[in-house]
């Protein structure tokens, strides 16, 4: 159970900051030259490496909470 919450926490960590990166990059500027991306902005900041990261993170997050749905101690 307790692999589940700590699975579950970091998944939803990484979920957040996520969104939370998406929405401020979008949140300034949509368009330049007449292309809308979220990347472009993204990698002008030089915030791509911690999308990354946490895109890991959520991923290893939701990995150890199957693994301990999975388990069968009691």
């Amino acid at each position: 159970m307790k692999k589940v919450v700590f699975g579950a926490f970091m998944f939803l960590a990484g979920f957040l900051s996520i969104a939370l990166l998406l929405a401020g990059s979008m949140g300034n500027d949509w368009t330049t030259n007449g292309h809308c991306s979220f990347s472009w902005n993204l990698s002008q900041y030089g915030l791509m490496p911690a999308l990354y990261m946490f895109a890991v993170l959520a991923i290893i997050g939701l990995v150890v909470a199957v693994i301990g749905l999975l388990d069968n101690k009691p």
